[in-house]
């Protein structure tokens, strides 16, 4: 249905009579500014189906990530965020003994309560400079959910 080739369409709109190189060349020209809009039209269609086909879901970002930065190995990857649960030290003026045994720190973000929803891991073999970084940022924003919250992780 989008598949039209200009030139022979005017070839099958000019009349037999007046098909000669001449004429054929400046309808062609003046043909020239409504063909240039129709691949920009075929462009833009293409962009918004690659866009209605993607959604929110992990399997879909994983293939927006990969289809712009990894088209080869397609190593990037999304994980769920972490679960870890608190432990909490008490003050000597609450007289709570707690023993601590091994305790390990975490960032603000890997806490169950607070932090992310998903984590992008990007791989270092996959080189993503700082412009790209926001442009990582900005399909992350544009295709999932609200209210989702996520932080990449160079791995």
């Amino acid at each position: 249905m989008f598949d039209i080739d200009f030139s022979k369409l005017i070839l099958w709109l000019l009349p037999h009579f007046l098909r000669r190189r001449r004429l054929f060349s400046f309808i062609s020209a003046l043909c020239f500014p409504v063909a240039k809009l129709f691949d920009e039209f075929i462009l833009f269609r293409f962009e918004t189906i690659y866009k209605l086909d993607h959604t929110g879901q992990v399997f879909s970002l994983e293939n927006v990530l990969n289809d712009r930065f990894d088209t080869i190995s397609r190593r990037i990857f999304i994980t769920d965020a972490y679960t870890k649960q608190r432990k909490y030290i008490y003050a000597r003026v609450e007289v709570k003994p707690k023993f601590l045994g091994f305790i390990y720190l975490h960032n603000r973000a890997d806490y169950a309560d607070t932090g992310v929803d998903f984590i992008v891991w990007i791989p270092d073999a996959v080189y993503i400079s700082e412009e790209d970084m926001y442009e990582v940022r900005a399909l992350l924003n544009y295709y999932k959910l609200a209210g989702k919250r996520y932080k990449i992780y160079r791995s």
